[in-house]
């Protein structure tokens, strides 16, 4: 992720941060052939809450009150309140548990947990999420994605850049799948693994990326084969 400037970002904002803009393109993705949405920073969260509702409606056999539960607590997490929202979507878990709502709830719940800083926590919920839901266009590979950001959060950094590699195996037409091999590389790169680092954006320079992302391909191989001669 590149940030322009030299201000002080904290690290609950660059984890926020890192977190919306994954959710943010999987939602882009989803409704590019659809209907045309800019997703800006002030316009993201209400288009997250009409996703999930658009979702809701393409359902069969819903919980009535397991969807406004469900509803109710998008709402408050909308307005970003997660001291609240938890609560909410652990209802949501505890009463209606078998309901698809009930298997989604737990990706939220992982979201809140990564952004208030309890890793293990998220990487369960995500793993939770992705063991009932393996194959939502949304929210599938960003929970995927989702648990190689808790590895690499909790230092892991080779069980990241698997987490992220298999993004790009399980949904390799997400729009997050270059990101996840970009964060695969960048998490083998810091573990001292630069032969798989450098295999990654080999494979990433295959799809012949255009325009900026080829360019960072570049770069991030560059960077990557330097230390290998360094290091040798």
């Amino acid at each position: 992720m590149r940030f322009k400037g030299k201000h002080y970002v904290s690290k609950r904002d660059l984890k926020e941060d890192r977190f919306q803009k994954f959710v943010e393109k999987s939602l882009e993705f989803y409704y590019r052939d659809r209907q045309r949405v800019w997703i800006g920073a002030a316009a993201a969260v209400a288009v997250i809450v009409v996703a999930i509702l658009l979702l809701q409606n393409r359902s069969t056999g819903v919980n009535s009150q397991a969807e406004i539960s469900f509803t109710q607590a998008i709402g408050i997490y909308s307005t970003n309140n997660l001291q609240q929202a938890e609560p909410a979507f652990k209802d949501v878990v505890t009463r209606f548990g078998r309901d698809f709502v009930g298997a989604k709830a737990h990706y939220y719940l992982g979201s809140i947990y990564y952004n208030t800083n309890r890793t293990p926590e998220a990487k369960q919920e995500f793993a939770t999420f992705l063991g009932r839901v393996k194959n939502d266009p949304l929210l599938s590979p960003a929970a995927q994605f989702g648990i190689g950001n808790c590895e690499e959060q909790a230092g892991d950094n080779l069980a990241a850049a698997k987490a992220y590699e298999a993004v790009q195996h399980r949904w390799p037409k997400s729009p997050l799948a270059y990101d996840a091999m970009m964060a695969a590389g960048r998490a083998y790169r810091n573990a001292n693994a630069y032969d798989k680092a450098e295999a990654v954006y080999q494979q990433l320079l295959k799809g012949k990326p255009e325009g900026e992302k080829g360019e960072d391909v570049k770069v991030e191989l560059a960077r990557v084969q330097t230390l290998q001669k360094k290091f040798k």
